[in-house]
């Protein structure tokens, strides 16, 4: 038997190991049907039995029911791709997409810190949804007071809702209205 390098077992536990792969569960596949064994302990563990992982892998790609897939669990329609799926998400939830977007940006410039979701609506919930700028009502965007490209942090102390206008305007200078951040 194979132990880890230096260890020493005693007499009982081998003979308690021993017994155990000794004592085998036999099962049809549930792929394929073979007959094939397992020890028990990995028997009671699994609600479907296979005799090898190329049919646990073919069963997982071609007959696992779409309620048992992890992803999309009671979320994917039967009959809906993938791609309708990740489509119509996107319409239904812009600002999760927007958020994913922007954190996977400072991800790539190497920012430190991060912020949630969660923050970022309490943000513009301080600003009463209008921008840090110009004051008006209009669609938010992020806008980081020390931009990220100039070595900013992704911190929500950092970061200020600007209208898409007042963003593009600013562009790398640091600008920081002080009436409205407190």
């Amino acid at each position: 038997m194979v132990f880890q390098k230096g260890h020493i077992v005693s007499g009982e536990t081998r003979k308690k190991i021993g017994d155990s792969n000794r004592n085998q569960i036999y099962f049809n596949c549930d792929y394929c049907g073979q007959r094939s064994s397992d020890r028990p302990s990995h028997y009671n563990r699994k609600n479907r039995h296979f005799c090898s992982m190329e049919c646990y892998a073919k069963f997982r790609s071609d007959g696992l029911p779409l309620i048992e897939q992890h992803a999309y669990k009671g979320v994917r329609k039967p009959g809906e791709s993938k791609q309708i799926y990740h489509r119509n998400y996107y319409k239904r939830h812009p600002g999760n997409i927007a958020h994913l977007k922007a954190r996977r940006y400072a991800r790539e410039k190497n920012a430190e810190g991060s912020h949630t979701l969660s923050e970022w609506q309490a943000l513009k919930h301080i600003h009463k949804n209008k921008c840090a700028i110009c004051s008006k009502e209009k669609k938010l965007t992020k806008d980081h007071i020390m931009p990220l490209s100039e070595g900013g942090t992704d911190y929500i102390s950092n970061i200020q809702p600007l209208c898409q206008s007042c963003n593009s305007k600013k562009w790398k200078h640091i600008h920081e209205n002080p009436e409205l951040i407190k």
